[in-house]
């Protein structure tokens, strides 16, 4: 029989993705072997740095350095939140004009920053340039929004890759090439499990989704529209994620992807999820290896 051998796949998030270093340095203290890597949008950047180095210690420096780079202010996410009070007149007023502003900006604009801010991140944070380089083999999912199609990326260019899958719609530009034009992966695949699934045989998940949407406090027709897609991305992640064969799913207190100021409390979240989780995935591994579960897998006997 073949070498038994696990993937792990990271789901997209932003900011939220900071929970996925937290359980790598979790699997990794536990002596998880990880054989392949499948990472959409923040789990591309996040499994890349960990497929380029082995080292979780590592990753989390240099994304502390990040935060704490020109890079970072560059990219400009703060200016995505308000600070204000939605229940107090100048909150709601406020409010009001920052939602006709984006209106009339979507009208006229592809994007909010630049794809090269995007790439000098992506440059900062990686060691590597190509997939080639890397010491755990690794897919990267982006979404062709022509055809709607999913797209895997795995050899060559690494950071172009990366690019393609962490660009957020309407924040980053889409790239266009041979007819095709390539946005983040989470618009397809929030969480790359199927593939994975076909290639190893035991699939651990690391789910960061905000989740299900909080009960609404008011209808409006910003409200509506942006219910409606997170409703759609919370129904494809939970069938995705049932594919798997183990999942951690950290508290990421359905922060929006932009809240990089929570670092420390989704690094946390990571650990102690993963933490929680591990004895039982100790078990279900040793379970899984063991020759006689792989004797009755290989009979096609599935009791």
């Amino acid at each position: 029989m073949r070498k038994f051998s696990v993937g792990l796949a990271l789901g997209g998030g932003g900011a939220r993705g900071a929970a996925h270093i937290g359980v790598l340095q979790v699997l990794n203290r536990s002596r998880i072997p990880i054989d392949k890597i499948a990472g959409t949008s923040a789990g591309s950047v996040i499994g890349a740095m960990y497929a380029a180095t082995k080292n979780p210690e590592w990753i989390e420096k240099r994304f502390r350095e990040f935060l704490k780079s020109s890079v970072f202010e560059q990219l400009g996410t703060k200016t995505l939140r308000s600070d204000r009070d939605p229940d107090s007149v100048f909150g709601q007023l406020a409010k009001f004009i920052q939602d006709q502003f984006v209106i009339v900006m979507a009208m006229n604009r592809i994007s909010v920053v630049k794809r090269e801010r995007l790439e000098g991140v992506i440059r900062f944070l990686l060691p590597v340039n190509t997939f080639e380089e890397l010491q755990i083999p690794m897919d990267v999912f982006v979404t062709d929004i022509q055809t709607g199609q999913s797209v895997c990326h795995n050899q060559g260019d690494l950071i172009e890759a990366i690019v393609q899958s962490s660009s957020v719609p309407g924040y980053v530009p889409p790239t266009l090439k041979n007819g095709q034009v390539f946005m983040d992966g989470g618009i397809s695949t929030p969480i790359p499990v199927m593939k994975l699934k076909q290639e190893t045989d035991f699939v651990i998940a690391v789910d960061i989704s905000r989740g299900q949407p909080p009960p609404l406090k008011k209808i409006n027709m910003l409200e509506i529209m942006t219910r409606s897609e997170r409703i759609t991305s919370f129904h494809l992640t939970n069938f995705l994620v049932k594919q798997a064969d183990f999942v951690i799913r950290p508290d990421v207190l359905g922060l929006h992807w932009s809240q990089f100021d929570a670092f420390d409390i989704l690094l946390n979240n990571g650990i102690k999820a993963a933490e929680e989780r591990v004895p039982d995935l100790v078990d279900e591994l040793r379970k899984r290896q063991s020759w006689f579960y792989r004797l009755k897998q290989w009979l096609g006997i599935r009791k």
